[in-house]
């Protein structure tokens, strides 16, 4: 049994998956599916009856729901537990969901190991996030830290305490043994600001930012995440570049550093002074 794509999400037939629904529809009954970080579920569960979909977070979610969405149940197979040291078995997982997690733990590297762990060989992750560089995130941090010092809430956590580049985002999981398979960079709905606490701000900030981008051609939605699938393949895809030949560009891997003195360039026999 598969489940169809929604329609509004279209794919050629020569584009790779990469949305959620777009991978979940296709595995085979009885693949186990780990929706981490996951609040009241990163996807509606019910709709892959022959998967079984683990949920962790660090807290149980609030059912009462706080956005327009309305209530949530608390998703089945939900354990309480920090995404950073996962209770699940090595090599237990087929596909790994980190919708919107990675910018708010305290070390996204040990939740990338974690769920490196969990995933079988070929396993894939799907993984959202802000782009750091993205007016959207670089807002949503002042917002924190506006609440958190100029209205004294000092006990407030501010949420984003990751921030990611797509350079650094490949860097993380191409040293811990994944690939990139697919992406996109996608824009931003602002949809944060479905708090109840800023909602009534929300529909006249969307639309001030869509008068600038239409006066001003400045467009402040565009590029605000990234959308990524990975493959984990055990192999790390991240390799280090110690030297560079002034002469002739190429590249050298010497040792574990960076060593100084004069070396000879094994390319083109020039003999290099820089370190």
């Amino acid at each position: 049994m598969t489940v169809e794509t929604p329609s509004v999400i279209r794919r050629g037939c020569d584009e790779t998956p990469l949305f959620i629904e777009e991978v979940l529809g296709p595995l085979e009954q009885g693949k186990v599916v780990l929706d981490a970080g996951c609040g009241a579920g990163s996807f509606q569960h019910s709709r892959f009856p022959w998967l079984l979909v683990v949920s962790v977070d660090i807290k149980r979610p609030d059912t009462a729901g706080s956005d327009t969405i309305g209530p949530k149940p608390v998703p089945p197979n939900f354990v309480v537990a920090n995404i950073e040291k996962l209770p699940l078995k090595a090599s237990s997982i087929d596909f790994v969901v980190l919708n919107y997690v990675l910018e708010h733990v305290t070390d996204a590297e040990a939740a990338v190991t974690e769920a490196s762990t969990a995933l079988k060989h070929g396993g894939l992750l799907y993984a959202a996030l802000p782009n750091a560089r993205s007016f959207d995130d670089r807002f949503y941090r002042f917002a924190g830290y506006f609440a958190k010092y100029f209205l004294l809430k000092l006990r407030k956590r501010l949420e984003h305490q990751q921030r990611f580049d797509f350079l650094s985002l490949n860097r993380l999981f191409y040293k811990k043994g994944f690939r990139l398979l697919s992406f996109c960079e996608c824009p931003s709905g602002y949809t944060w600001m479905n708090d109840p606490r800023v909602k009534r701000f929300h529909v006249s900030f969307l639309k001030a930012l869509s008068f600038i981008r239409n006066v001003f051609k400045i467009d402040l939605f565009k590029g605000s995440n990234y959308l990524t699938l990975y493959q984990y393949v055990e192999m790390s895809g991240m390799r280090t570049v110690t030297h560079i030949c002034a002469y002739c560009g190429m590249q050298l891997l010497k040792g574990d550093g960076r060593p100084s003195g004069a070396w000879k360039c094994p390319y083109c026999g020039q003999q290099n002074v820089h370190c």
